[in-house]
């Protein structure tokens, strides 16, 4: 099936006549942060004056424009976003890389310029193996293996080590205030209308790629600020309720960690936590010692949790719950994924509940 899948790869690139032959391809790859990272790092480009074409299994753009076009990770569908690119003479091209990008081979067809890792993960550790000529890394992880000379890898983190050290967050309800030191010797105050810590590690990887690019550094105030929103991150719905509602996609431990973590010391009362199934057991543990009530599918009643047979029972009996100045915080894939019209499954299980 493998050597099919190399041929069907082959066959793809040829009848799109190797688009990215003249492209500069910049992949990103990790159990979190991809989406976010990509879309900062395209706000920061595009604001240094370069165009830009990012796609994401959650969103195609071509600049600022959404394209009506879906994220396939196969050969074909992939080469012929790539086409886009060429016909539109567009300086980089951002891809996301799922373990479905891997299996279709598309990236053997292509000259990759940058690696980005946001964390530990199978397709992290495949994408380390893919050459290029820059990268970034955490500064957890060693970047040796990525073969790139020394002044072309970067690193990003909290730690002393960083090449973009994170240095101060403060949280405030609407947005982000990340102080971060670049090259041991850049001073940076940045600000972003993203919410939490998790999104400082964001910031932090596309501001790191973008100083390695020799992007102007006085573009990276301006381009970090663009990005207003990305759906499933932290987001606030827009409901009329006497308490808060957010849903996040985070479901790997270290995410939930940030995120929940971030949640309490935001919300003005209680923060309510109720997890679709793609949150595990190991989750919970990161969520239970910040949430006063704390409800997840598919899991057994016990010390700090009450376990619910569907995600719309816990949605209802988490929303019954909720009181004045309270934070109710939907986690998990399902919850934050997205109906046709842009809207959540959490934002419509929360209209379609009557308020108490």
């Amino acid at each position: 099936m493998s050597g099919a899948k190399k041929l069907s790869a082959k066959l793809a690139a040829s009848r799109y006549r190797h688009p990215a032959k003249n492209l500069r391809v910049l992949t990103i790859a990790g159990p979190y942060g991809k989406t976010t990272t990509a879309l900062l790092l395209a706000e920061i480009l595009q604001e240094a004056g370069h165009s830009v074409l990012t796609l994401t299994n959650r969103v195609c753009k071509l600049n600022d424009q959404t394209l009506e076009v879906d994220f396939v990770p196969k050969a074909g569908p992939l080469q012929r976003l790539l086409a886009i690119g060429r016909k539109k003479k567009v300086d980089f091209v951002i891809l996301e890389v799922n373990q479905a990008v891997l299996d279709s081979h598309v990236l053997s067809t292509i000259t990759l310029e940058m690696s980005i890792i946001t964390g530990d993960s199978s397709e992290a550790n495949a994408l380390s193996e893919q050459p290029v000529a820059y990268t970034v890394v955490p500064s957890s992880r060693s970047s040796e293996s990525a073969q790139v000379v020394p002044h072309q890898a970067i690193s990003f983190g909290d730690d002393e080590l960083a090449d973009a050290r994170i240095k101060n967050v403060k949280l405030y309800q609407k947005g982000t205030e990340v102080s971060l030191v670049i090259d041991h010797h850049i001073d940076m105050p940045l600000a972003t209308h993203l919410i939490g810590r998790a999104n400082a590690y964001n910031v932090a990887a596309a501001v790191a790629a973008a100083y390695v690019l020799s992007v102007d550094t006085s573009r990276f105030e301006e381009g970090v600020a663009r990005l207003e929103y990305v759906p499933g991150n932290y987001e606030h719905l827009p409901l009329d309720r006497l308490y808060a509602v957010v849903v996040d996609g985070a479901h790997i431990p270290r995410s939930l960690d940030l995120v929940v973590a971030d949640a309490k010391k935001l919300t003005k009362r209680r923060l309510l936590v109720v997890a679709d199934e793609s949150v595990t057991e190991q989750g919970y543990a990161k969520v239970r010692p910040h949430a006063s009530g704390f409800i997840a599918v598919g899991a057994h009643d016990g010390p700090g949790i009450k376990g619910a047979s569907d995600n719309k029972v816990a949605a209802e009996v988490t929303l019954r719950g909720a009181k004045q100045e309270d934070t109710v915080l939907f986690l998990g894939k399902q919850y934050a994924s997205q109906d046709s019209e842009n809207l959540s499954v959490a934002q419509r299980m929360v209209e379609a509940t009557s308020e108490q």
